[in-house]
């Protein structure tokens, strides 16, 4: 028995359903679309830091289960806002 696609009023309620349902049921309802993902452009520097800070950063980017670059690219949006904000 084929299964239904449900209508959803919004897109929490289609992402909770999809978080209990497979895919595979309904793939015969659905329509192949093409898209492509566009990153946004980041520029590449290089910084040096003291050893030790680094390795302070790393322990912190690793307990937040994140890469360490990442991180310091969270502190540096982070302060740069807060600049901005006070002219």
């Amino acid at each position: 028995m084929k299964r239904q696609l449900p209508d959803f009023k919004t897109a929490e309620e289609e992402a909770a359903f999809w978080e209990k349902h497979s895919v595979a049921p309904f793939l015969s309802q659905m329509e192949t679309v093409e898209f492509e993902v566009v990153r946004p452009r980041k520029t590449q520097i290089s910084i040096r830091f003291d050893p030790g800070i680094l390795a302070q950063v790393q322990r912190i980017a690793d307990a937040k289960g994140i890469p360490y670059q990442t991180l310091i690219q969270l502190w540096v949006a982070e302060k740069a806002a807060g600049q901005d904000q006070r002219g």
